[in-house]
């Protein structure tokens, strides 16, 4: 089956995205970020939100060559923390998903909203912090069978974001 055309880099801009707003939560490893923007592209989501003090600079080797040019159109902000990005989109009505791995965590395809999705990922070393985790609706978890029982941050976030785009579909003609 042939792929469909990509948009115009003209158009993109204008195009409908998903109602999911991605939160890193204190990640600051370049290469990590770069492929967030990646993923921010490749399922359109609504805005990359990078919390904690990363230097988010375009020009940046270890951010550039990750993202593969999609700084210039993943809509995104930096912030000082998460704390304040995740409180505003639950007042705007969003449903909080932290990727997390606690005793309450679901699998991806057990993620439950009929609002627009936050998405919260976490550094490596230290996952999300106290305060977003009390304001999380749900902890999703991939499940893995090997010894280091976890997998990359922006692995997890691919597998939950794949499993969020099925929930709210873009319009066909704009794919």
């Amino acid at each position: 089956m042939p792929l469909p055309p990509r948009p115009d880099r003209h158009v993109f801009p204008s195009l409908p995205r998903r109602p999911i707003r991605v939160v890193l939560d204190g990640v600051t490893m370049l290469p990590n970020i770069g492929t967030m923007f990646r993923l921010g592209d490749a399922f359109r989501i609504e805005r990359l939100f990078v919390c904690g003090g990363a230097d988010v600079e375009p020009h940046r080797r270890k951010l550039a060559k990750p993202a593969a040019g999609t700084i210039g159109w993943v809509p995104f902000e930096t912030a000082p923390n998460a704390l304040s990005v995740v409180q505003q989109a639950r007042a705007d009505g969003y449903t909080v998903a932290v990727i997390e791995l606690a005793d309450d965590s679901v699998a991806p395809h057990e993620l439950q909203t009929d609002r627009p999705l936050c998405l919260v990922v976490g550094a490596e070393r230290h996952g999300i912090s106290a305060p977003v985790l009390a304001l999380a609706d749900q902890r999703i978890e991939i499940p893995t069978d090997g010894l280091g029982g976890s997998i990359n941050l922006t692995t997890a976030a691919a597998i939950v974001l794949y499993e969020a785009s099925r929930r709210y579909p873009l319009p066909p003609t704009t794919r």
